[in-house]
């Protein structure tokens, strides 16, 4: 499995099995070397985005994926549960995207000083400020 990801780059539209069997690893691999060298080859989207999804991922391929693409991938890498509010802190603290902004700002581990950190962001869509708005205002007594 470990010559998936260096053989994905010489045909990674062309041929149709390739890219079933990429989109396969990526969802079904428990291997996070696997992942992490299928993540840093030329591959789709998709299989980007089975990646991200897969919890076999370790958290320094996740931060790759969110380098490759922004706006297409933090959907997937914040909606994990298994990742720490600190992971996903210093994800957001990267963010530029305005779509970004706005998909970790609906992070279920993030904690309401990135959530504010995200609402303030100067990139942030209205839909940021509203969405931490009604999280935070939902959020345990103890922490507000």
């Amino acid at each position: 499995m470990t010559t998936i990801g260096q053989h994905a780059a010489p045909h990674p539209l062309e041929d149709q099995h390739a890219v079933r069997m990429l989109l396969r690893t990526a969802e079904f691999s428990d291997d996070p070397e696997v992942l992490d060298d299928l993540a840093r080859a030329e591959v789709t989207g998709g299989v980007l985005r089975k990646i991200a999804h897969n919890p076999a991922t370790s958290e320094d391929t996740l931060e790759c994926l969110i380098e490759l693409d922004q706006r297409w991938l933090t959907f997937p890498v914040t909606r994990r549960r298994d990742l720490s509010p600190e992971f996903i802190d210093g994800i957001a603290r990267r963010l530029t995207d305005r779509n970004a902004i706005f998909h970790a700002s609906s992070a279920p581990n993030a904690d309401p000083e990135t959530l504010r950190y995200l609402a303030a962001h100067p990139s942030a869509p209205m839909a940021t400020v509203e969405t931490v708005a009604q999280r935070l205002a939902t959020w345990p007594l103890s922490v507000a």
